[in-house]
């Protein structure tokens, strides 16, 4: 928060909210310079600078995903990270240095280049930025970065709607009664182009003149292919395959207590 008060007034102000409930917990900082969440927030002179907060403890280098991914997952994460860093980064210097720091990310973790700059650059023509990337334009960035700072999230959205009263009710009604929903577990592989073929079969087959299927829509979604790392991430397992082990281990014991001694 920024604000005209005093420290003391603020201070009071503060102390005064945590009596009213005692669930309230406020850590208070008062500085020049803070961060809070992956934010990092500095007063320069009245004007205030914002930046992507790194924390010491974290793997710089390792992303947060699985690697056996469909290629339009490994796009949305480019471009997030991109529009992440073009929502915290107040200035296009801090942006620039956001955008090169994900691209050795990106490539670190096994990512094409010509991938990585195909798709930095979809971003910037997307948003008609082409000179924030080409000459760090900073009336560009600006006009760029409070385009997405305002831009509201599906959250957002789905809260305003909600809100003036245009709720669609849930009914039974099937509503994707002309679509077909099939999935399938990516791999790269030999099914790395089997959404390829199976569109091609599809048209070859089902989609001719006079065909029931004529106007009906195939659309191939992905299931992940879990990984051993992605299994060894779980701490212990399920609370019903601990309770249905207990058995057997107490039987084990008996049988260890129950053995005759040796002669």
């Amino acid at each position: 928060m920024t604000t005209n008060l005093s420290k003391e007034e603020i201070l009071q102000q503060l102390n005064e909210t945590m009596k009213t409930d005692p669930n309230i917990k406020i850590t208070i900082t008062i500085s020049q310079a803070l961060e809070y969440f992956d934010a990092s927030i500095e007063n320069n002179n009245g004007q205030l600078k914002t930046t992507i907060y790194h924390k010491s403890a974290w793997e710089p280098h390792i992303l947060p995903y699985e690697s056996d991914h469909p290629r339009h997952v490994h796009v949305n994460i480019i471009y997030t990270m991109l529009v992440r860093a073009a929502r915290i980064c107040s200035t296009v210097e801090n942006f620039d240095i956001e955008r090169l720091s994900a691209e050795m990310l990106l490539l670190v973790n096994g990512y094409p280049p010509k991938f990585i700059q195909q798709h930095i650059k979809n971003f910037f023509i997307q948003h008609d930025a082409m000179n924030v990337w080409t000459e760090l334009n900073s009336e560009a960035y600006e006009q760029l970065h409070n385009t997405l700072l305002n831009k509201p999230t599906k959250i957002e959205l789905k809260c305003k709607v909600q809100t003036n009263g245009a709720l669609i009710s849930n009914t039974n009604n099937y509503e994707h009664k002309d679509q077909i929903y099939l999935h399938y577990t990516f791999e790269n592989g030999p099914l790395l182009d089997f959404k390829k073929e199976y569109r091609q079969i599809w048209q070859k087959f089902y989609v001719y003149p006079g065909s029931r299927l004529k106007n009906t829509r195939l659309i191939l979604g992905t299931i992940l292919n879990r990984t051993l790392q992605s299994l060894f991430i779980h701490k212990k397992p399920k609370r019903d395959m601990l309770t249905l082990m207990q058995p057997s281990t107490e039987a084990a014991r008996r049988s260890i207590n129950e053995k005759p001694p040796q002669q």
